[in-house]
């Protein structure tokens, strides 16, 4: 079963699996290497997608950000860009048990030519000691959606499994078992996620990723400027905000109103997710507006 708590992952923009899941993999590498006290180099190679789009994605700053020991729930988006641009300028990467030389230009490879065998998502972490013998390696695929999983068990990746009331492998399933028992949708979904934690984790849980989701609706709503990247895409959630207040006290109510609101919401989600900001995977980043908008017009 899929927990509600890996489908809506707290992170930060701009792709949940050239964002998120790169970042997660360098902060995994960066933990298994406490084990190895004679790393004096790394080197991060972008492959496949990572590699021709990476850039774009801000792939090689969620690598820093990962090797550091930052995670995309917990890293504060506002200082994410200031932390990798310290790195860049001194040459010097703090992982968390030590910090070593490390130039980002050259030690973060975008390999265009080599086609990755297994997904077109990977990420290769070699850590060398100060002969230039390598002393660790990883090859990580970031499957989608901020899950990733070791290059060599890709092929038979599967989300891990628990003994929970109601299995539900498609939509048919579920229709299934709301009609055999008389339960909605939320009382099954609810009823499987307690045999994976205590209830008022659930509970808990739930609250953080809504108030992540209302939190980024508010601040997409009234940030203003031009979005990261090379279009310099003016942010528009703003001015249709304005635009929509204005619109409350007048005679012209359109019946298309409520869509207006909707679309404002998603729009400001979507600008966040784009500027690097703090959002929810629901289910990819890539589609993070369609639940928070829907949740706040409710």
């Amino acid at each position: 079963m899929i927990s509600l708590f890996e489908l809506f992952k707290i992170g930060i923009g701009p792709s949940s699996s050239h964002t998120v899941g790169p970042m997660r993999a360098a902060h995994d590498f960066a933990v298994a290497l406490r084990a190895c006290p004679d790393v004096a180099r790394i080197e991060v190679t972008l492959l496949g997608s990572l590699a021709w789009t990476g850039v774009g994605h801000a792939t090689d700053k969620a690598v820093i950000l990962g090797l550091m020991g930052y995670l995309p729930d917990t890293v504060d988006p506002d200082m994410a860009d200031e932390l990798v641009a310290l790195v860049r300028a001194a040459h010097r990467l703090s992982l968390p048990d030590r910090t070593l030389s490390f130039d980002p230009a050259g030690d973060i490879i975008f390999d265009r030519v080599t086609v990755p065998p297994v997904h077109p998502n990977t990420v290769q972490f070699i850590a060398y000691d100060a002969a230039g013998e390598q002393v660790a390696c990883q090859r990580i695929c970031s499957i989608g959606g901020g899950f990733i999983v070791a290059e060599a068990h890709a092929h038979d990746a599967v989300v891990a499994t628990a003994d929970v009331p109601f299995e539900i492998t498609s939509a048919r399933d579920l229709l299934e078992i709301t009609r055999r028992t008389g339960l909605t949708i939320a009382e099954i979904v609810l009823a499987n996620e307690r045999a994976l934690r205590p209830e008022h984790e659930i509970t808990a849980g739930i609250d953080r990723i809504i108030a992540t989701m209302m939190g980024c609706v508010d601040r997409g709503m009234h940030q203003q400027g031009v979005l990261p990247g090379r279009l310099a895409v003016r942010r528009r959630a703003a001015a249709i905000y304005d635009r929509l207040k204005g619109d409350r006290f007048r005679n012209v109510r359109a019946a298309h109103e409520v869509m207006d609101w909707v679309s404002l919401y998603a729009i400001a989600v979507n600008e966040e997710n784009a500027a690097g900001g703090r959002i929810v995977t629901a289910p990819t980043n890539g589609a993070a507006g369609v639940v928070p908008a829907v949740l706040r017009y409710y």
